[in-house]
């Protein structure tokens, strides 16, 4: 009951006031099809074991809870979240998905952006405000953590790509970017991208230039 309690005492319900659980469904706004069973390491050596999933709107991880839906309070006392066999880091407020480990670990952010029914400006972008004013409605009224948004809202999934370098995070999702990380091997990631045809927006291209990378440091 007491190691109950220290979960529960790390953990809270958001803003969302505890909404019921529905049955599966697909989603957009989550990293994974369905909730999946997890498992949280605290930095105090305890873990717990819960269903849960990545909310890329909110950037919040969320686990189930007596046929409630609950977001993890404070997670930089978080050391790792396990979902379906990967690995999810706290990084300040948010959770990166740790692809690569070693002297230069390799994350991936998810993320998302939410634009309303008739919110589109020009080209189909949709304003930082409406996106803000959106989700903090949906926040309120619970809807953000539900299995599927309500109908005409649009969800954009996004994500950037991280590399931990001298414990700073620096964006690693461009040739540019990596150049900028590793000026030393410039030469070999063009190289390399002009050879593989290097798709960055496409994660297994990304994720295998940088193990090769990381490889031949």
């Amino acid at each position: 009951m007491a190691r109950y309690s220290v979960f529960i005492a790390l953990l809270f319900c958001t803003s969302l006031q505890a909404q019921q659980i529905s049955k599966p469904v697909a989603i957009l706004h989550y990293v994974f099809d369905t909730f999946q069973p997890g498992k949280v390491q605290m930095k105090s050596g305890e873990m717990f074991e819960r269903r849960m999933n990545y909310n890329t709107i909110t950037g919040e991880m969320i686990f189930e809870e007596k046929g409630k839906y609950l977001a993890i309070k404070e997670p930089l006392k978080v050391d790792t979240v396990f979902i379906a066999g990967r690995k999810f880091i706290p990084v300040e407020k948010v959770f990166y998905e740790l692809l690569v480990n070693g002297a230069y670990p390799f994350f991936q952010e998810f993320t998302a952006k939410l634009i309303e029914p008739g919110a589109s400006i020009g080209y189909g972008n949709a304003s930082a405000t409406t996106n803000a004013v959106s989700l903090n409605s949906l926040r309120r009224n619970g809807q953000a953590y539900e299995m599927k948004l309500p109908d005409d809202y649009q969800v954009i999934p996004g994500f950037t790509f991280w590399i931990l370098k001298d414990g700073k995070y620096h964006k690693a999702g461009s040739a540019k970017q990596l150049i900028a990380v590793f000026p030393e091997k410039k030469q070999w990631i063009n190289d390399f991208i002009k050879t593989n045809k290097t798709d960055f927006l496409k994660r297994s291209d990304v994720l295998l230039l940088v193990q090769q990378l990381l490889e031949n440091k």
